[in-house]
């Protein structure tokens, strides 16, 4: 089994970005200290600017929205970026939404939206630029793969779309968001070799991906697609540590 990148060595990242605020100075800002930063480090970008969380919406809804990154406004008229928010997961549940706001009054709003980031509109000068770095690299790692082998086929899954690994004795069921693979391996081999990829042995049989866990109790956790599943005593606060750092 192996580790890849999903992308070639020499390719390049590419995004398409949504800007949304409804003050025009903003937009311009982030655009342009996107732009510089994405230039510099050899990515290619699009940006799709909004004024509104209407219009952001309007193009989920149209079909024409494909964003990796949204960067969004929380407090604006009518539709604020909470409920922006909250609509956009329904269409895509992958997206790296950042906050940009004037106030962190709403910002722990945004676990329940899974929000990536926030920055504060007086911070965009010297604090944005790190925020970027941490969206580059959290987009690249969702484009790792994870390889194993059924018979004389491999199949690659992108570690973003593995919800668990189930391990009974050496057959192993791998629960993805797009169903179950069946093969033979070690659940320790597994778990070494996704070492740092925010995967948690959470009991015996089972390795499971932090971030897709819903909640952690004293003897089990609920993953957000609504599966229970055990978790040891002696694993408990290595576990709840994960699922917090995962959230991060």
């Amino acid at each position: 089994m192996e580790l890849r990148q999903s992308q070639t060595a020499d390719a390049r990242l590419s995004l398409c970005v949504a800007v949304c605020d409804d003050d025009a100075q903003v937009r311009k800002e982030l655009i342009a200290r996107s732009a510089d930063y994405f230039v510099h480090e050899n990515i290619d970008s699009r940006f799709t600017e909004f004024a509104d969380g209407e219009h952001l919406l309007a193009a989920y809804q149209n079909g024409t929205a494909d964003f990796q990154l949204v960067l969004l406004d929380i407090k604006m008229q009518d539709l604020n970026g909470i409920s922006a928010a909250k609509a956009l997961r329904a269409y895509d549940a992958d997206a790296l939404i950042v906050f940009v706001t004037s106030s962190a009054e709403y910002v722990f709003r945004g676990y329940e939206v899974k929000a990536f980031r926030y920055v504060l509109k007086t911070e965009i000068s010297h604090a944005f630029r790190k925020i970027l770095e941490e969206c580059v690299e959290e987009l690249c790692a969702a484009a790792q793969t994870y390889t194993f082998r059924t018979g004389a086929q491999d199949t690659a899954v992108r570690l973003a779309d593995i919800l668990y690994f189930e391990s009974n004795r050496r057959q192993i069921t791998l629960h993805t968001k797009q169903g179950t693979y069946t093969y033979y391996e070690k659940l320790d081999a597994i778990e070494k070799q996704l070492f740092g990829k925010d995967f948690v042995r959470c009991h015996q049989s089972f390795l499971v991906n932090a971030k897709e866990i819903h909640t952690v109790k004293a003897d089990s956790l609920t993953m957000l697609n609504g599966d229970t599943l055990p978790v040891s005593k002696s694993r408990r606060e290595s576990v709840r540590k994960a699922s917090l750092w995962a959230m991060r």
